[in-house]
């Protein structure tokens, strides 16, 4: 799968990782929560699994991205997730580019385990802190900063990295049929 542009398989490679990312926000959509955002803790382990597994698989620059981009916009027509439904494509779309751009300045390093723990705990960062942003602005919330960042970035930098701990792994189960798929 080389070339510049995006294959009709691995679009559709990206169509159904995505809508498989955004399905691990509904399967908690209807427990009720205490706190936003507690959804997370399927979503985020599934979501950075499933999207790091695919920009590993396909090795393109924007894979990540078009892949978020189309979780997020799947997700908002979905029940559950942030209560700011048109921010979750921009939130998810800056991780992609986040994971895009750790892949392509890894070098030798993305063989490694630690490599995909970095991602997973980094990547989610930046969106999180526009999450932040938004909920002050638009719904008012304004939560301390500690709180934010132990309750919020925190918590969901660890779920990434433990899912990116596991990425490896998945990417070794799979390699047979991986390289069997992409040679046709």
């Amino acid at each position: 799968m080389r070339g510049k542009l995006f294959s009709a398989k691995e679009i559709a490679l990206a169509a159904i990782f995505g809508c498989l990312s955004s399905l691990s926000t509904l399967t908690t959509a209807f427990i009720p929560a205490p706190l936003p955002g507690l959804y997370a803790v399927i979503s985020i382990p599934v979501g950075t699994i499933l999207i790091l597994t695919l920009r590993t698989i396909v090795d393109k620059k924007g894979m990540a991205t078009f892949t978020q981009l189309i979780s997020g916009l799947i997700s908002t027509i979905l029940p559950g997730g942030p209560p700011i439904k048109w921010l979750i494509v921009p939130v998810w779309a800056i991780g992609g580019m986040v994971i895009d751009l750790l892949f392509q300045i890894g070098g030798p390093m993305r063989n490694s385990r630690l490599f995909y723990v970095l991602v997973g705990l980094t990547y989610i960062i930046p969106g999180d802190f526009l999450l932040y942003w938004a909920f002050s602005v638009f719904l008012h919330w304004t939560w301390p900063l500690f709180f934010f960042l132990y309750g919020f970035v925190a918590i969901h930098a660890i779920l990434g990295g433990i899912a990116g701990f596991v990425v490896p792994d998945i990417l070794e189960r799979i390699r047979p049929g991986i390289t069997q798929t992409i040679s046709e």
